[in-house]
């Protein structure tokens, strides 16, 4: 029975509740407000407090209004007991209303689940672009300037207006899956110059059409490439126009409101529904453009992008005008007193919902009606939980993250590396102090965790100003995992054919002994880089004798084999550690897999014009040195600018922080000044560019005239140089950090004397 009755008790526990109906009263742990929230209406009202079913009140207006009145009740009951032994004057009877904000929450997982999807449309083309050349960067920028704005208007949209039901889901909704789309159609890489300053698959404009193609690979990239601008121009024009039907969803409420109160509509709701029918009809105008046969041509491509970025333009414009406006459109009417003369309490007669005036009392209980002063009303300023800060610090962690991703991704490289240098471990703690300075200095500046103030177009300046520097994050995180990886490459191939030669002296391979081909030094060392010894030793001895015995040819034409068989092993190395670093043979692009192919026939002509060259012939004549230029070409132009990158950052940093808000002393402009100083110095870098040889290899004796970035790279200094700049920088404002905090200890009486004798003493806490 016991035992019964603890199993019983056990299940009525387990199940407490199971028969229960809901006690709307009893919410000490907020499930009721959390069920009407998630039950959302299909569509709010953001002009009007949020009614989820807690209020009694069945207008959404009167709950608005009762709660300005309440407020301005106690206002008036505060002005009346300060002045009730004065006779009062026509302005203090007139109390002041304050603006009052109309507060919308909504969950916060959606924010957060917007930008990773959003973060999808760039990381696709971050991981598949090939970056090869100027034009792909450009690439890049033109694409990550579009979808940033696309992020960057909803969020302008969401700061405002956005209100917990099903209809800004559902546009949100609609938005991933515009990203999606975005996605889909970067995966081959994404080419502005695609039909205007050449084909897809071609090197130059092609005049053929899809019906005159005989050749798989040529007409497949054209075909992807002009199925992803068509994606691209739908899905852009699709998302401008979610956004403009959300600016006219608030500007049919505003007319409600505006109704329901008798105040006319603020031209800064105005705008943007206006405004938006212009860069809407540009934006799918470029989708028509596109889906059409012109959107082949090198007019209509041009076309296309002019449209795009005239509706970008005429939005961020429009932006700044709504929010430079006011919530100051005013309507008067006159005030109105009580005449009762049984009105003795002195109590302020807040507004009715029907009337929406305010009636103050006069004091002595008499009528005014002759008074001419005027009342004036206020418009409720919508707002909703979203907070700019938080929500681009949020995308800026989730950039940082991507980039730490396709660095990380570089790591298995390394594992699989033959042998590695000193310099890889140099460069890979110099990339890891980059990447963790870059969030230091950007979530521990001077405006940390502080809202920016001003009016809302020095905010939207403040946004704005985050496009350059996210995007500088980008391409920063981008070259630097390239550099590390060129860094790699570069000083495992230089030790790898030190070792090699050595490896072959010291072993006295003979041609024609088999028993070499079973060496097992020279064996292991190959296995490592991918190769096997056996076959590379048995193609030379065939090149060289008849049926492994005697030789073909005579001692001195052996040796051109020798050679020949050497430089082609050569290259084989050098591209095998490349393939280890870079991703594999997949990354080689056609046309250079065609040259190495040729570089490896047994008679190539290619390896012979390499051998006949002058010994004192310049690096870049050599053919197998064109080769690993052209392969090697990416990561070196990523060296040339990415110096200007760090740069902007730090410039962009501090002006950012000069925008949020106003510096209130000298050690906030101490951080300020130096983030753009350090900034500009880095920009001198770029004259490492100069030079007149513009080549990774060049003779010894024209080493003086090569350009000073190449001599960087080989120096291995590109990483460490960039991380001593954020270094200093990040000692700096340690410093300048310190030095407030003592200020601040002798304003407050606990030191005194100079600063910089206490900088390293600790400050004695009061007991």
């Amino acid at each position: 029975m016991g035992i019964s009755q603890s199993v019983g008790l056990a299940l009525g526990t387990l199940f407490n509740g199971f028969y229960e109906d809901v006690d709307p009263d009893n919410d000490d742990d907020g499930l009721t407000e959390q069920r009407l929230e998630q039950w959302r209406p299909l569509w709010q009202n953001p002009f009007a407090n949020p009614d989820i079913g807690l209020s009694s009140s069945g207008s959404d207006y009167s709950q608005f209004l009762a709660a300005n009145a309440g407020d301005n009740v106690e206002k008036a009951k505060t002005q009346r007991t300060a002045t009730s032994n004065a006779v009062p004057s026509q302005e203090s009877l007139v109390p002041k209303l304050v603006q009052t904000l109309v507060t919308h929450a909504g969950p916060t997982w959606v924010n957060l689940f917007y930008d990773l999807a959003w973060t999808a449309t760039f990381s696709t083309l971050t991981q598949n672009g090939n970056f090869n050349d100027a034009w792909d960067t450009v690439s890049y920028i033109a694409f990550f300037l579009v979808v940033w704005w696309l992020w960057a208007s909803q969020t302008l949209y969401s700061i405002h207006f956005y209100t917990n039901d099903w209809f800004h889901l559902l546009s949100l909704f609609l938005q991933l899956v515009i990203f999606g789309l975005l996605a889909a159609t970067t995966r081959a890489g994404y080419d502005v110059t695609a039909y205007i300053l050449k084909s897809p698959g071609a090197d130059r404009l092609d005049p053929q059409t899809v019906d005159q193609m005989f050749d798989p690979d040529r007409y497949q990239k054209d075909r992807i490439a002009s199925y992803s601008m068509r994606v691209i121009a739908f899905a852009l024009a699709a998302s401008r126009a979610i956004h403009w039907f959300q600016h006219i969803f608030v500007l049919n409420y505003a007319r409600r409101t505006a109704k329901e109160l008798k105040l006319s509509v603020p031209l800064k709701l105005r705008v943007l529904p206006v405004g938006l029918a212009v860069s809407n009809s540009m934006f799918w105008a470029a989708a028509v453009v596109t889906l059409s046969s012109r959107g082949k041509t090198v007019s209509g491509a041009k076309l296309k992008f002019i449209l795009w970025a005239a509706g970008l333009v005429s939005e961020v414009l429009l932006h700044g005008v709504m929010e430079h406006l006011k919530w100051q459109d005013i309507s008067f009417g006159p005030l109105k007193w009580s005449n009762s003369s049984k009105d003795t309490s002195h109590e302020y007669v807040p507004a009715q919902p029907e009337s929406h005036e305010l009636q103050p009392v006069c004091s002595n209980g008499q009528s005014s009606q002759s008074t001419s002063a005027r009342k004036k009303r206020i418009w409720p300023i919508p707002r909703s939980n979203v907070q700019l800060r938080e929500r681009l610090e949020g995308i800026t962690t989730v950039i940082l993250g991507e980039g730490i991703n396709g660095i990380a991704g570089t790591f298995y490289a390394v594992i699989a590396a033959p042998e590695l240098g000193e310099q890889v471990y140099t460069n890979l703690a110099s990339a890891a102090i980059i990447v963790y300075l870059l969030a230091y200095l950007y979530f521990e500046g001077p405006t940390a965790n502080r809202n920016p103030k001003g009016s809302g177009l020095r905010q939207m300046m403040w946004l704005l100003l985050h496009l350059p520097f996210m995007l500088s994050i980008m391409l920063l995180l981008l070259g630097v995992k390239n550099q590390f990886l060129l860094t790699s490459y570069l000083s495992t191939a230089t030790e790898t054919f030190d070792k090699f030669d050595t490896k072959l002296w010291q072993e006295e391979i003979d041609p024609t002994d088999s028993n070499s081909a079973e060496n097992s030094s020279i064996k292991w060392f190959l296995l490592k880089r991918g190769l096997k010894w056996a076959d590379e030793f048995n193609e030379l001895r065939a090149r060289i004798t008849h049926n492994g015995s005697a030789p073909l040819d005579a001692p001195e034409e052996d040796s051109d084999v020798i050679t020949i068989w050497y430089m082609q092993l050569y290259l084989k190395i050098m591209l095998k550690v490349y393939e280890t670093f870079m991703g594999g043979s997949k990354v080689i692009d056609s046309e250079t897999q065609v040259k190495i192919q040729q570089y490896y026939q047994a008679n190539s002509t290619l390896v012979i014009e390499d051998m006949h060259l002058p010994y004192d012939a310049a690096p870049s004549s050599y053919h197998s040195e064109q080769i690993i230029d052209k392969l090697l070409g990416s990561s070196v132009l990523g060296a040339r600018y990415i110096a200007g990158l760090a740069a902007i950052i730090l410039i962009s940093l501090g002006i950012m922080n000069r925008i949020h808000s106003k510096p209130r002393d000298r050690f906030q402009w101490g951080i300020i000044l130096t983030r753009i100083l350090m900034g500009v110095a880095l920009l001198f870098l770029l004259l490492l560019n100069i030079g007149h040889y513009q080549s990774l290899w060049v003779a010894e004796y024209d080493e003086y005239l090569q350009a000073g970035v190449f001599k960087w790279i080989l120096k291995w200094s590109v990483l460490p140089t960039l991380a001593a700049a954020f270094m200093i920088e990040f000692f700096i404002e340690l410093a300048l950090h310190r030095l407030a905090g003592l200020a601040i200890a002798r304003k407050r009486g606990r030191l005194n004397g100079p600063l910089r004798r206490a900088f390293f003493r600790p400050l004695s806490r009061p007991k």
